[in-house]
This record gives C-alpha cells, sequence and structure tokens, in this order.
C-alpha cells in the first residue's frame, strides 16, 4: 500500500466515524436520551463492528435498520443498566455518609469494577454474538473475568479522551461516541479471538 492509499483509507475511515458520531446524537436525542441511549449505541457498535471486519454495508440504513429492530430489547437492558447503576450510586452515597459503612468501600469498587467491565463488554457482545437477554448479561460477565485488561483499556480509554476533550471540548460533537465505541469494540474483538484460540487449543489439546 503506498502512503497516498494509506491516507486515502485512513481518511475515508475518520470521515465515517465523524458521520457515524453524528448519526449517533441525531437518534440519540430522538429518544430524548433515556430511551434513545441503548438503541443508538447497539445501532453505532453494529456499524462499527462491520467498520472493522471490512463489511461493506450501507451506514445510514444499517444504522436505522438496527435502531428500530433492537428499539425495544434495547431498552429493556437500559432500564436494567439504569437500575443497577442507582444502587451503586446509593450505596456510594451511603457508603460516604456513614463512617460505620466504611468497611463496605472497598468490595464496593470490587463489585463496581465488576459491573462497569461487564457494560463495556455489553455492547461489543450483543452485536457479535446472537444470545438471549440473560446469556447475554452472563456472557459480558465472563469475559469481564477472563480479559481485566480489556477492561482497564478500556477505561484508560475514558482518561485519555476525557483529558483530550478537556482540551479541545469543540471536538466532543465529531468523535465522543464513536471514537469510543470503535475502541472498545476493537479490544473487545481481540478478547473475542484469544478466548476463541483458548477453545481451540483446549479441543486440539484433548
Amino acid at each position: 500500500m503506498t502512503f497516498w492509499e494509506g491516507f486515502h483509507s485512513f481518511s475515508t475511515r475518520l470521515l465515517k466515524i465523524v458521520y457515524l458520531n453524528f448519526l449517533w446524537l441525531f437518534f440519540l436525542f430522538l429518544g430524548f436520551f433515556i430511551f434513545g441511549l441503548f438503541p443508538a449505541t447497539i445501532a453505532l457498535f453494529t456499524v462499527v463492528r462491520q467498520l472493522l471486519l471490512d463489511v461493506e454495508k450501507p451506514i445510514t440504513q444499517t444504522f436505522w435498520q438496527t435502531y428500530k429492530k433492537e428499539w425495544l430489547r434495547g431498552n429493556g437492558y437500559a432500564v436494567l443498566a439504569y437500575v443497577v447503576l442507582l444502587i451503586l450510586a446509593v450505596d456510594f452515597y451511603m457508603i460516604y455518609s456513614f463512617d460505620s459503612l466504611s468497611i463496605l468501600l472497598i468490595p464496593t469498587i470490587i463489585i463496581t469494577f465488576l459491573i462497569f467491565g461487564t457494560l463495556f463488554f455489553l455492547f461489543p457482545v450483543y452485536v457479535h454474538f446472537e444470545l438471549s437477554f440473560f446469556v447475554l448479561v452472563k456472557q459480558a460477565f465472563l469475559f469481564t473475568l477472563t480479559s481485566p485488561s480489556t477492561v482497564f483499556l478500556n477505561a484508560l480509554l475514558i482518561v485519555v479522551m476525557y483529558g483530550l476533550f478537556n482540551i479541545m471540548p469543540g471536538a466532543i460533537p465529531l468523535f465522543i461516541g464513536s471514537v469510543l465505541s470503535y475502541f472498545v469494540m476493537l479490544f473487545s474483538i481481540r478478547a473475542f479471538k484469544k478466548v476463541e484460540q483458548k477453545k481451540l487449543h483446549g479441543a486440539v489439546s484433548t
């Protein structure tokens, strides 16, 4: 690949990522944020996965069709996530409000790590595998346990993006959702491949 071919490929992908972010924000607000967050994010990860696997499908059509198809199911996961996050927020509030509960801080932090790790994997697992509701949550949780390095990479990514967007806040509407999903999906696909290779190696060994 020549320099100009590489530059053209990079520029084309960058434009797609920017366009995807606008699509995500539009459908996010179309669902009044609360009801649009999960369906729009599922659609975003679906298209990002296509980009990473070099699957040629129309971006806008795929995004809209996925948003419609996954609206109800996606909001089912959203309700579950909102309830869990609310419980976590109450737990931390109680711990910091009452000194007698400070002993629960470390266990709560560990639980928080597992929950956020599961949320990190939820969308990649959702669009990469065809699983039922509870099996999907279980699988995302298992990937958190077996691939903690991926969770740390995702956490580091958020810290880096937070720093960059503080320096360049104008980039937020261009990249915030699509860039985050791109790298989260990239890290997750690598974790999926490692697990598949281990399973294959185990099958061959037996």
